[in-house]
């Protein structure tokens, strides 16, 4: 919408409009599993920390090299997606859904896609800079698309992203998916 409605903001009333998203990432998991040398693992997905969204499994696609960047999707109730992505992309499908945003159910499947496609390929990039102020620098690229950016960090921010167990190859640069022999 150009000017939508302020009570169009947080309302959603069609989630279901995303539905065909648990398909296609069922099928995008059998398919990485297939193509590619990685541990595919299911399990329970951990609380939501949403109040109307609820976290209903969670999938974790490892690659057998560990410069190689790993992908977790876990399945919501809305219904949608969590992704994360490498060792500090953290983002949700639909991005928000609600009636004001207009997310439509085709752009997000291209959307997941196209994340999966540039992840496999080695084409994200992501690492901490600066020596006075830390900077999450990352940036991803496709076929036809591009997305980088840069987050100013706090100490506090540096800590907990240095502390998960997965960390970005020295350089930041994945490297792409080997293939399954």
């Amino acid at each position: 919408m150009e000017d939508p409605p302020e009570d169009a903001y947080g309302r959603v009333t069609n989630p279901e409009r995303f539905a065909s998203l648990i398909p296609a990432a069922e099928v995008l998991i059998a398919d990485l599993g297939r193509r590619f040398d990685v541990v595919v693992d299911r399990g329970p997905a951990p609380p939501s920390r949403s109040r109307t969204v609820a976290t209903l499994e969670l999938v974790t696609i490892t690659p057998v090299q560990r410069d190689q960047a790993p992908l977790t999707i876990t399945f919501t109730s809305f219904p949608g997606l969590y992704l994360r992505a490498g060792a500090w992309q953290d983002f949700a499908l639909p991005a928000c859904g609600c009636d004001a945003c207009e997310e439509d159910a085709e752009d997000v499947l291209r959307e997941l896609a196209e994340y999966a496609e540039a992840l496999t390929a080695g084409r994200l990039s992501e690492r901490i800079t600066g020596r006075h102020r830390a900077v999450l620098e990352f940036s991803w690229e496709g076929d036809d698309w591009r997305r980088h950016g840069t987050t100013t960090l706090s100490a506090a921010d540096v800590k907990e992203l240095r502390a998960r167990p997965v960390q970005p190859p020295a350089d930041g640069h994945w490297w792409p998916w080997s293939p399954r022999r």
